[in-house]
């Protein structure tokens, strides 16, 4: 007689369903962080566009570039030391990217239009706040293939 044999199958099922609540309650903790890092990542950049427009009459644009680099590796440190590591690579590179050229069209036609300031300060907020929602979702189960 195997040890599989003396194993009582309702045990093994309701082994198995402890492991699959464990699992979603991990995924959900994620999906949380994720959105936390996401929302405060859209906020930090938004109020720095805003800080940006204020202070822009008395700074030179170089030290608006530093000031926001610096702020950016803050985030990239306080994110590096969560407990819970769920980053998703390729969505947060997009999100950079747009985000960067929403960053970028603000500050190219703020000089001219002061309106772009807030506006683009809310249009980066929105950027971030769509990847909180895109990576807060849970994901759909494939049929047949539980825990994928």
């Amino acid at each position: 007689m195997s040890t599989y044999e003396s194993l009582d199958e309702g045990q093994a099922r309701d082994a198995l369903d402890a492991a699959e609540r464990a699992g979603e309650s991990a995924r959900a903790s994620g999906r949380r962080w994720v959105r936390r890092y996401l929302l405060g990542t859209g906020a930090a950049t938004s109020v720095a566009t805003l800080v940006i427009w204020l202070i822009r009459p008395w700074t030179p644009p170089v030290l608006w570039g530093l000031a926001l680099g610096v702020l950016l590796a803050l985030l990239a440190v306080w994110a590096a030391r969560q407990p819970v590591i769920a980053r998703p690579k390729r969505l947060i590179a997009a999100l950079l990217l747009v985000w960067a050229v929403v960053f970028g069209l603000t500050m190219s036609t703020g000089p001219d239009l002061q309106a772009a300031y807030p506006v683009g300060a809310a249009v980066g907020f929105a950027v971030w706040a769509t990847g909180a929602w895109w990576a807060g979702r849970p994901k759909a189960r494939t049929a047949g293939r539980p825990g994928r």
